[in-house]
């Protein structure tokens, strides 16, 4: 009896919702992940050229984080943090080359989101990618009860696919052709880099498939498909689930179907903000004048291919729009809408353009601000925006609030569960940001204050190395293109925003907060 109470007081989460006190049922939870998404890329976070209706829908529908910030620059970093709970010094993980096998502190290698769900008496499925790679993380992999779309850990025994989908091949005639490179002997790139580039990072436009070939709206079609036979189980068989729907797009290359690819008018695109004439001390010239990661990263785009490369993201995004429709839809035909939470994330952000740059890897805002949409059936706040600042290592300790799930004593993140009561509780003081080389920055609500150590070790991502820190005023100068470091009139602003980030992310903690949870 005692522990039926226990139970359904951590259920009992929202007066009058599906987890209110009267029932003993966990929720399901679905996490779905898009790759490399800006910020304000949705509709629903102000874009007014981007068309995305369903996750516009699924926002107004939940909370939209305004202020969310992942905590490492990578896709390696920030999936491993959000997926601990812990931040890239603690999980040692900071750059896509470090594998978790070897880095991983032993005790936190069961202190992962699958682990906590599979513990929790939850069915665990991934469908796509979920940490950067399975070899970075095979035990970690192994936990979830399904795979789809993901490669499969040595000795893994689960379930076949659900699903099975002929191969297709783009059609050439409609394939998008990579960028030319200007000197295909003299590109500072290693063999390997410079044939990835060629083939298939610095391309954008169509993609030479039709819709439902697609990768993408395959995962999708997996997802209803799934939930269809989680809807049809009956009692006492059946399980909360866990199910996490990652897509591949928007990362490069920036290829979709021929409808999205033209979906949008590049002349139509405004120029990107922050151009390098407004620059004043910026630490990554280096980078705004000349190469970039994952895309134009022979040579800087110019006017022209800025703009079709944004349309051609745009296009990626509206696609992965269309590929989710069916999945929310499912979730409310079958009526597991009422008792799922669903959580949508960008992994981390990108530049589009802005200061001349592009794809990740910098302490700046495109980098580190990320989409983070919540929808708790029964929250008092669904329908409203959070503008307060949230970190994706807060994800962990709010899902395991929000579900009754063993929460590992050393998180380094909060439970969200106060703002979906109340979106206007004040919060965190500042987001913690790491990048691929340990630089680390401190973000408030009107400065972002960043520190570089060293010279960068990766040549597409270079920072000026005379620089060795940078303060933005973010409320006179959004666009973070004026360096204000050296500036007297900034003296004190620097030493508070430079003590706190040295103090940690503890100093930072929401009031009343205590130490994390």
């Amino acid at each position: 009896m005692k522990k039926t109470i226990v139970l359904m007081a951590l259920l009992s989460v929202f007066s009058g919702g599906v987890f209110a006190a009267e029932t003993e049922k966990k929720p399901n939870v679905l996490f779905i992940i898009t790759e490399d998404t800006h910020w304000n890329v949705f509709g629903s976070y102000g874009n007014p050229i981007c068309q995305t209706p369903n996750i516009d829908k699924l926002a107004r529908s939940g909370i939209r984080f305004e202020h969310a910030y992942c905590n490492g620059s990578a896709c390696n970093a920030t999936r491993t943090s959000f997926i601990h709970g812990l931040r890239p010094r603690t999980t040692q993980i900071w750059n896509n080359d470090q594998r978790i096998v070897d880095r991983l502190p032993a005790e936190f290698a069961k202190t992962n989101l699958p682990q906590l769900f599979k513990d929790g008496g939850y069915t665990t499925i991934d469908i796509g990618k979920f940490y950067h790679t399975v070899s970075y993380a095979p035990e970690q992999v192994a936990v979830f009860d399904r795979i789809e779309s993901y490669a499969k850990p040595a000795g893994w025994q689960g379930p076949p696919p659900i699903l099975e989908f002929p191969p297709a091949r783009p059609d050439p005639s409609k394939l998008a052709r990579p960028r030319a490179l200007k000197d295909k002997d003299n590109t500072g790139l290693p063999p390997d880099e410079l044939t990835y580039a060629r083939q298939r990072s610095d391309s954008y436009g169509d993609s030479g498939l039709d819709f439902k070939d697609e990768s993408d709206t395959h995962k999708g079609e997996i997802a209803v498909a799934l939930l269809e036979e989680f809807a049809a189980e009956k009692e006492p068989d059946k399980k909360p689930f866990f199910l996490v729907l990652s897509f591949g797009k928007p990362h490069t290359p920036y290829l979709s179907p021929t409808k999205y690819a033209t979906r949008y008018n590049p002349e139509t695109i405004p120029d990107p903000p922050a151009p390098v004439s407004s620059f004043k001390d910026f630490p990554y010239l280096v980078r705004s004048t000349g190469k970039n990661p994952d895309i134009f990263r022979e040579y800087p785009a110019s006017p022209k291919e800025a703009k079709e490369a944004i349309a051609a993201y745009y296009g990626c995004v509206t696609f992965i729009d269309d590929a989710l429709a069916p999945v929310l839809e499912t979730l409310e035909k079958t009526g597991l809408d009422k008792d799922t939470i669903v959580i949508l994330i960008g992994d981390h952000g990108v530049h589009l353009g802005d200061h001349n740059m592009w794809a990740k890897y910098s302490l700046l805002e495109g980098t580190h601000r990320a989409p983070f949409i919540l929808r708790v059936p029964g929250a008092k706040e669904n329908g409203k925006v959070s503008r307060e600042i949230v970190e994706f290592v807060d994800i962990l300790p709010t899902l395991a609030d929000l579900c009754g799930l063993r929460k590992p004593e050393k998180l380094e993140g909060v439970s969200l569960k106060p703002l979906l009561e109340n979106v206007a509780t004040p919060w965190k003081k500042a987001a913690f940001l790491e990048d691929q080389d340990l630089n680390a920055a401190v973000r408030t609500k009107k400065y972002s204050y960043l520190e570089f150590y060293g010279p960068s070790k990766h040549v597409l991502t270079q920072f000026n190395t005379e620089y060795k820190e940078a303060l933005f005023d973010l409320e006179k100068d959004p666009d973070e293109t004026v360096n204000l470091a050296n500036d007297p009139a900034y003296a004190d602003v620097k030493k508070e925003l430079a003590d706190l980030l040295h103090k940690g992310w503890k100093e930072a903690l929401p009031p009343k907060q205590g130490n994390a949870e």
